[in-house]
This record gives structure tokens, C-alpha cells and sequence, in this order.
């Protein structure tokens, strides 16, 4: 007999590239395309209920064998042990005819508490049920990793870059999956896929977003000056890609929230530089301006960011209004 497939996916990580293409793989797999959109439902704890999220996982599927159901951020609605019984039961008898896919875009369990064996909740729930529940880590690629994955990319484009030129691309681009992927498939195109991508190649044609710079941006949005940051903002925007400059954003933003996560648990700026693997001066600039912002707040702003993302990519938003709105928003 065929092995039954998961009724629950839960993608756990900082990769939202990664997950973003494991989700378009499960809807590709459901067939027509134009069915399969009909039978997928898009659900965010921030917005929805668990009710709605049991509605929509017991509704029949349309001419399809199962139907499919995204809940982004389900513990925004599992904070309490109530709602977290709630979770788990609703998830506990999720038809064959449904999948869920549970997408939580930060790690549930430190390194620290998974050394003392003190795992999350919904990760240790879903650990139990391995008949029903597919669990995946989704970590960003960093340091050596971050170059073979360069390197893999460019493989499955069918071309090539050599090593030294995967390290400068990481180097000058940073753990921005979604970014390097435009910048290889740029790359590759001028090569013309008739030779490996060399580092004079990535010198001449791809910007650095990966320096940490003086983060004139992000501090203009933590004092909520919104005409010096739509001033520094809109220039930039005269000189470089949009899509370079919200990777950029995105990169700070990222280096600020996971420089925070070490100072809060007692960390110091060596300590941010042997864990982000950066420059000891990158994490000196980090771990100081981290400091002006609570946890939350970086959080806050790296969940917009996404939101944003996600409508740039959709066709919802253009480039230019979206980092508009972004600093106004931040700002206001």
C-alpha cells in the first residue's frame, strides 16, 4: 500500500525563500494549477482565527484530491495553554482530504534550551506525530554553507560559478537567498551559460547590500523622522534598484534582531560577531544599534517587511510606494 502522505506540514526558519519554494512544490504536486489555487486557502494568525483555520481545513476539495490550507504565524493565536489545546486538536483531526501547512518565519526553540532539551511546544508535538505531521527546519544559509548554496543554485540554472566567485557573491550580498537567486540567474545570463560565473564578473555587475553601513536609515526610523528617512530612502532610490535597497533593509534589520537575541541572553559584541559569522567592526555597529530597539520592535518591523515582500512579489504593490509605506508607517 502507498504510504499515507502528512496531513500537517509544520516549516520552521529564517529561510523564507526556502519555504516559500517548498510551498510552491506542494501546490505544483496538486496539478492543475488553475485548480489547485482554487483549492488553497491562505490563512495568518495575526488576521485569522483557529475557527477559521478548522473551517477551512474540514471543507472538501474541487475536482482535486486534497485541498491545501497556509496558516503563517499560527502562534499568534496558540498563547495561551488554552488556545495551544485548542491548536492541537483542531490539527489532530485535520481530514486526509486537507493539508496544513504551518509556517512559523523565526526558530521556536534557542540553541541554548535545545542543549537542556527544553523544546518548544509545537515543535515537541509535532515530533510525536510523526505519522501525520512533516517537520522541517528552514535556517538561512550562512558562512561555508551559504557558498555551496551559491554554488548549487547556479548548478540547478544549469551553469556554473567557481568557488572564489561564490564567495565574493556571499560576501557583497550576505544570507539574502531571494536577492543572490536574482543575482545568479543576472550573472548567468551574462556569461551566457557558456562559462562559469568568474569573480570579475560578480565585481563588475552585483552591488554590496551586505555592508552594515552606518544604518542612517534604521535610525531615522527609530527616532520617527519620517522626512529624514524618506529623504535618505528616496535617495537611494535615485542611485540603486529597489529590490537592492529592501534587501539591504532586510539584511539590517535581520543582523538587528539577531544581534538583540544575543545581547538580551547576556552577549557581547564578540559573541554577535562569532554568531552572525561577520566582522568583529560589522557586529560592533550591530550590537550598538541594536540596542535602541526593544525585541518587539525589530520583530514588528521584520514581520512588515515580509508583508511587504509578499506584495511586491504578488504583483499587490510596487516597489517604490512599498518602501514608502514602510517608512511612513514606521515613522508615524
Amino acid at each position: 500500500m502507498p504510504e499515507t502522505p502528512p496531513v500537517v506540514y509544520l516549516l520552521i526558519g529564517d529561510d523564507e525563500f526556502a519555504i516559500a519554494e517548498f510551498i510552491a512544490n506542494v501546490v505544483e504536486k496538486m496539478g492543475d494549477q488553475t485548480m489547485a489555487e482554487v483549492n488553497t486557502t491562505r490563512l495568518d494568525g495575526r488576521a485569522n482565527s483557529l475557527d477559521e483555520l478548522e473551517a477551512a481545513a474540514r471543507s472538501m476539495p474541487f475536482l482535486v484530491p486534497r485541498r491545501l490550507v497556509i496558516f503563517n504565524h499560527p502562534l499568534e493565536k496558540a498563547r495561551t495553554p488554552d488556545q495551544q489545546g485548542h491548536l492541537k486538536e483542531i490539527l489532530a483531526h485535520i481530514p486526509p482530504t486537507t493539508a496544513v501547512v504551518l509556517v512559523e518565519d523565526r526558530f521556536l526553540t534557542s540553541e541554548q534550551d535545545r542543549r537542556k532539551k527544553k523544546i518548544h511546544w509545537l515543535e515537541s508535538w509535532a515530533q510525536e506525530q510523526t505519522k501525520k505531521v512533516y517537520l522541517r527546519f528552514f535556517p538561512l544559509p550562512v558562512g561555508p554553507d551559504l557558498v555551496r548554496w551559491i554554488q548549487r543554485r547556479a548548478k540547478e540554472m544549469k551553469g556554473e560559478i567557481t568557488p572564489q566567485a561564490a564567495e565574493l557573491l556571499a560576501v557583497l550580498v550576505g544570507s539574502e537567498p531571494r536577492f543572490l537567486d536574482h543575482e545568479i540567474a543576472k550573472l548567468l545570463s551574462y556569461v551566457n551559460f557558456t562559462r562559469p560565473i568568474e569573480v570579475d564578473d560578480v565585481q563588475s555587475l552585483t552591488p554590496s547590500v551586505a555592508k552594515v553601513g552606518d544604518f542612517a536609515l534604521m535610525n531615522a526610523l527609530r527616532q520617527g523622522d519620517t522626512r529624514q528617512a524618506l529623504s535618505l530612502l528616496h535617495r537611494e532610490m535615485a542611485e540603486k534598484d529597489v529590490l537592492m535597497i529592501f534587501a539591504a533593509i532586510t539584511y539590517q534589520v535581520r543582523q538587528l534582531l539577531l544581534a538583540r537575541e544575543v545581547i538580551d541572553q547576556g552577549g557581547g559584541e564578540e559573541d554577535v560577531a562569532r554568531l552572525l559569522k561577520i566582522h568583529p567592526y560589522a557586529a560592533s555597529l550591530a550590537a550598538a544599534h541594536a540596542r535602541q530597539f526593544t525585541q518587539v520592535e525589530l520583530e514588528e518591523i521584520y514581520h512588515r517587511l515580509l508583508d511587504l515582500d509578499e506584495a511586491m512579489k504578488t504583483g499587490g504593490m510596487e516597489g517604490e510606494l512599498a518602501l514608502d509605506m514602510l517608512v511612513t508607517e514606521l515613522t508615524t
